[in-house]
């Protein structure tokens, strides 16, 4: 595991209208929670024993953090804690807590927050960690990161929900690697990818014929974007 140790760039909270999209459930995003050290950033990891919850680990970024994440928090009228994002570029992503659908930008993280592993305390949690994985490989951490889609023409996209209504984004080149890395584990139909926070791509596979809801897909590494032809940095 080669992790350089990450840095936090916070900025005043900004509103952004750029791309943001969130799997559902409690697992599928970053917390901040209130801990026995105060607010703090975890992440809730559903398992085959139980759900289990995951503190970051104590470093400088994470205090910074959890101070522009808190404030973007309470800029909308919150209590400081509640759900946030971490794109495949570092932007920290904060959706204001009533819900109304306002999102907003609180800074920038270079490298990747840790989190404890419950089950591997020596092994701690890196979303961002390829180096064993092989494509197809079962995904075994925590299911985090932003949905994109392959289309059944076999076009990777975005799709854009906002105030204006939904719309399809494509970026200015298309990964050919990554979209034959994808259809050698689903041929056929539309996909839909999460980019973790470390930039590597993952989908969900059926475990057999029968099972029809994607809540019991098994997820599985596909490989990791090229930024060369990824979506531009917003």
């Amino acid at each position: 595991m080669n992790i350089v140790t990450p840095q936090f760039h916070a900025c005043q909270p900004t509103p952004w209208n750029g791309r943001y999209g969130r799997v559902m459930g409690d697992c599928a995003v970053f917390h901040l929670r209130h801990t026995d050290a105060g607010l703090w950033p975890v992440l809730v990891w559903e398992t085959k024993v139980g759900m289990a919850t995951c503190p970051a680990i104590d470093c400088a970024a994470a205090v910074g953090l959890v101070d522009a994440v808190a404030r973007t928090k309470r800029h909308v009228g919150g209590e400081g804690g509640g759900s946030f994002l971490i794109n495949e570029y570092g932007k920290v992503l904060v959706p204001a807590s009533d819900g109304g659908g306002q999102r907003f930008l609180a800074g920038r993280l270079n490298g990747r927050l840790l989190f404890e592993n419950p089950f591997l305390p020596k092994e701690p949690i890196d979303l961002g960690d390829d180096g064993t994985l092989e494509s197809g490989d079962l995904w075994r951490l925590p299911y985090i990161g932003i949905p994109y889609h392959l289309h059944r023409s076999d076009k990777i996209y975005f799709y854009q929900l906002d105030e204006a209504g939904g719309r399809s984004i494509y970026p200015p080149q298309q990964d050919l690697e990554l979209i034959h890395a994808i259809r050698n584990l689903r041929p056929y139909g539309p996909v839909r990818l999460v980019v973790t926070p470390g930039g590597l791509v993952l989908t969900k596979l059926s475990p057999d014929s029968r099972t029809l809801s994607e809540d019991r897909w098994q997820p599985v590494f596909v490989g990791a974007i090229n930024l060369n032809v990824w979506f531009e940095e917003e």
